[in-house]
């Protein structure tokens, strides 16, 4: 990770805080005094006015972008799994997922230690917002918004889902905000409205967007400003 969230993560400063430190010259890797920011550090001494920095390893949130074709579980037999993408330090610690996406969903997977988390961020009496990038054949129904807002009867249920905001986007394009999470929710509605998905990505939970520049199998540590991110509405 970058040596300024490696700072931050560790306690010692905000990711703005660390960057002064480190401009400062009280930073050093390996012995030698350090400047930049950006270097990415990946096993060795880091020490902060001459004491060292706790190690990665302490680190209890990351993100992910998950591909397409990799399943959220730890059953080899359902392999390729998201936990594939991790390096060999991390695939031996016990991860938890806040809110799994099916084989075939990309996008925003959060990979935590702490049930907490999950709990906040899963529960349906949080009502965290989580927005969906959907691609989709078809038509839907003229009044697929309004049926979204108010919400849907699904198949096989006997409550509807919670209100949800649609928008479409253009032919075949369109976002939903769910602030629940039903087994195949997504694709169930759009197929009640009409319409059949044909592609989906999950880019925000809660007012946390996720970086244009996590390439799809990527991974990297979630510092505390962006942990809170997570857990806001900030009107989605």
């Amino acid at each position: 990770m970058r040596l300024d969230a490696y700072l931050a993560r560790a306690g010692l400063a905000s990711r703005r805080q660390a960057r002064d430190l480190i401009r400062r010259g009280r930073v050093r890797v390996d012995g030698e005094v350090c400047r930049d920011a950006a270097r990415r550090i990946v096993s060795e001494t880091v020490r902060l006015d001459g004491r060292a920095v706790g190690s990665p390893a302490l680190i209890e949130d990351f993100i992910l972008h998950k591909p397409e074709g990799f399943a959220c579980s730890r059953d080899e037999r359902e392999a390729p799994l998201v936990f594939d993408l991790l390096d060999e330090r991390l695939r031996r610690r016990e991860w938890l997922i806040a809110g799994r996406l099916d084989r075939a969903t990309s996008g925003l997977l959060v990979l935590t230690r702490d049930g907490e988390l999950v709990h906040r961020l899963t529960h349906p009496a949080r009502k965290v917002p989580k927005r969906y990038r959907i691609g989709f054949e078809g038509e839907l129904a003229p009044d697929a918004v309004d049926r979204c807002r108010a919400g849907l009867l699904l198949q096989g249920e006997d409550r509807p889902t919670r209100p949800a905001e649609l928008v479409i986007q253009g032919p075949g394009r369109a976002t939903l905000v769910l602030r629940e999470g039903r087994t195949h929710q997504v694709r169930r509605m759009i197929r009640a409205l009409g319409a059949e998905v044909v592609s989906l990505q999950r880019d925000r939970i809660g007012a946390f967007v996720l970086p244009p520049d996590l390439a799809p199998g990527d991974l990297r540590p979630l510092d505390r400003a962006e942990r809170a991110l997570l857990l806001s509405d900030n009107s989605l």
